[in-house]
């Protein structure tokens, strides 16, 4: 039976060990920097599809689909590249080059924006704002 990578690099001294990881951290670094697509994305934290699939409570297939997509909801997104380890944030740079931060597509807390940022379609947002004005007359009973 044959080693796979993980057994040769638990074989070698801790020194060579620190400095593939090293080295592997940068080039991860490197491709989330160069990424242009969500495919891209992925494969630079090292996940597959079907992984993605699972922690977004989605089947393999759907992940495929948004890979491919040119617009997508900015919920979707964000919840795609949390799957990954990454946040999306949105600023917008003026014409001087200002950077503005947009508030509202910060990191979100976990409050009632999580509701609205996880609704990607009609009704889920209907819900998400139906919850909201639960909580808030419940805060205000």
């Amino acid at each position: 039976m044959g080693r796979n990578l993980d057994d040769v690099i638990k074989g070698l001294p801790a020194d060579r060990q620190k400095k593939i990881a090293a080295l592997s951290q940068k080039k991860i670094e490197e491709m989330i920097a160069h990424a242009a697509t969500l495919t891209d994305f992925r494969k630079a934290v090292g996940k597959t599809q079907a992984e993605v699939a699972k922690e977004l409570g989605i089947n393999q297939n759907a992940v495929s689909q948004l890979e491919k997509r040119s617009e997508t909801y900015v919920s979707t997104l964000r919840r795609f590249l949390k799957s990954l380890g990454l946040t999306l944030e949105l600023s917008v740079l003026d014409k001087n080059g200002m950077r503005i931060d947009l508030q509202n597509f910060l990191q979100w807390s976990d409050n009632s924006n999580e509701d609205a940022a996880e609704a990607t379609t009609p009704s889920a947002k209907k819900n998400a704002a139906r919850k909201r004005t639960t909580r808030a007359k419940k805060a205000g009973a």
